[in-house]
């Protein structure tokens, strides 16, 4: 239901390049190492999940804002003032918990794909080729329909 309702169709909105990494490396984590993606009911979630993941590296970053979360921003208060002054010296140095262990997380999906593949030949590719959604329903309204599963296709394929 998570992944459904939430993960896939909201993953677009993630932005920073380390918090787009982060999501990265859990998705293909998700995609390639945990086995009830491949064999019980969460299988049809599989193939979305890919293509979300494969939105995230190649579509812009979504940043519409739905209608009922439009707020008054501060600057269009009347009477109210802001004042800033960046600190040279407390800047905060941004984290990256996968650090060196994953330092491209597009090469780093296609080896786990890759390992995925060999060790069940021929599931992943039919997972992706014979999903009839796959070539019919984009993720988001913004994508061209099969631009995402193309992609997967042709990653699947060349590093198989």
């Amino acid at each position: 239901m998570v992944l459904e309702k939430i993960i896939i169709p909201e993953i677009q909105k993630v932005s920073g390049n380390v918090e787009k990494k982060i999501c990265a490396v859990g998705i293909t984590k998700l995609l390639t190492e945990c086995p009830p993606m491949m064999d019980t009911e969460y299988t049809k979630l599989w193939t979305p999940l890919l293509q979300s993941l494969i939105g995230l590296f190649e579509l812009p970053e979504d940043d519409t804002i739905p209608d009922e979360e439009h707020f008054i921003d501060i600057e269009d208060t009347p009477g109210y003032q802001t004042a800033f002054s960046q600190l040279a010296f407390a800047g905060k140095k941004e984290h990256d918990p996968v650090g060196q262990m994953v330092n491209n997380p597009k090469i780093h999906l296609a080896q786990s794909l890759h390992k995925l593949s060999t060790a069940c030949p021929g599931r992943v590719p039919s997972m992706v080729s014979t999903k009839p959604e796959c070539r019919s329903a984009p993720v988001s309204p913004r994508v061209p329909s099969g631009s995402q599963c193309d992609t997967a296709l042709k990653c699947i394929f060349l590093i198989g």
